[in-house]
Parts: structure tokens; sequence; C-alpha cells
């Protein structure tokens, strides 16, 4: 498939101009080579604070939570509110019929009638959400495969700790190893957000280094 070079827009076989930056199109993008990040020894005092103070405040900023988990809160949720709204409702529908003998007027249990079929409708919303969620369980578990498979190749303790002088406090390497982790990989998965992105980066600290 064609390419151009300039706005990297896929284009159909047969086209041979990008319209939009008046480009001829390419068989092939160049591959653009992987900036590397500054070596830590190249680093000021500054920088390496500014580096410390950042990982420390996204740290306290981290809320991400995973596919799974809210998929498990939906379920639970749902469950809830399909459990109290039906005996709810098979009570007050007791009462309604004269079966069942409650301390309220027709008019009360009506409304209480009405606030259990309400618990019904959330529970099968909730329920119809939970399944959707599971798309985002299957793109969420892809998604941590690649990046694995990423690290396993870009991610080595030599290369992590380069440039660290041995004297380093332990609290400042694990700031300068996290922003390392960080850097790289961002530009490699720009589709993943901060609180996931902390996430991540203590995972494969942790992994790597305890």
């Amino acid at each position: 498939m064609p390419w151009c070079p300039i706005c990297k827009n896929e284009y159909i076989e047969g086209k041979t101009h990008c319209p939009d930056c008046d480009a001829d199109l390419v068989e092939k993008l160049p591959e653009e080579p992987e900036e590397e990040p500054a070596p830590v020894s190249d680093l000021t005092p500054e920088e390496l604070a500014d580096i410390a103070a950042r990982t420390a405040s996204a740290s306290q900023m981290n809320t991400h939570v995973s596919a799974r988990d809210r998929h498990s809160e939906m379920k639970s949720s749902a469950w809830t509110f399909l459990a109290v709204g039906g005996i709810g409702f098979l009570v007050i529908t007791l009462a309604l019929a004269g079966v069942l003998i409650l301390p309220f007027n027709t008019f009360s249990l009506a409304v209480m009638e009405g606030m259990f079929l309400i618990f019904l409708v959330i529970a099968g919303i909730s329920f119809k959400n939970a399944m959707k969620i599971l798309d985002d369980i299957s793109r969420e578990d892809d998604l941590e495969t690649r990046i694995r498979t990423w690290a396993d190749k870009h991610l080595t303790m030599e290369d992590l700790t380069a440039g660290i002088e041995e004297d380093t406090p332990e609290e400042m390497k694990y700031f300068i190893i996290s922003e390392a982790i960080r850097e790289r990989l961002m530009p490699a998965f720009p589709e993943v957000d901060d609180a996931y992105a902390e996430e991540l980066v203590e995972t494969l600290y942790n992994e790597l280094f305890q």
C-alpha cells in the first residue's frame, strides 16, 4: 500500500499522489531511529531532583483501574440491583394483590414497586455494560502482552543503571530508573494513559530489580 512521506497517511493501491501534502506517495515509509534518552551521568542535580519530584507526583496520582476490575465491579453492582429489585418487586406485587399485608396504602406500595422496577432496569443496564467491558479486557490483555514482549527486548538492568553512581541513594536510584523506564515506554506505546503507565513502570521496575 502506498504512503505519504509527509503526513504518513496510507492510500489504496493505484494512488500515486497525496492531495493534502501535494507529495508523491512511496511504497514504504523510512524507519525513524529511536531517540535515546540522555544518559543519567549527563543530568544535573536540578534535573535529577525534577525527575524525583515528577515520579513522586505521578505515583500519588495513580488511579488506574483495569478493565478486569471494572468488569468485576460492574457485575457485582448488577447482581446487587437485581437481587434487591427482584425481591422488592415480588414482595410489593404480592402486597398489591392482597396476598401479603404491609402497613402501607396502595399509593405508597405503587411508588415502591416503581422504585424496585427501576432497580431491575439498572441491573439490566449494568449487565449490558459489563458485557461491553469484555472487549476492553481483551484489548488490555493484548496491550500488556505487547508491552511485556517489548520490555524483554528493550529494558535491561545494565542499560537502565548505566551512568548511575554506586553511592547514589536508593530512593534516588528508584526515581531515576523509573523515569528511564517511562521515557522508553511512552513513545513506544502512546495509547497508554498516565495512570496505567505509572502502574506499568512500578511493575516493570519491581520485576527487574526486586
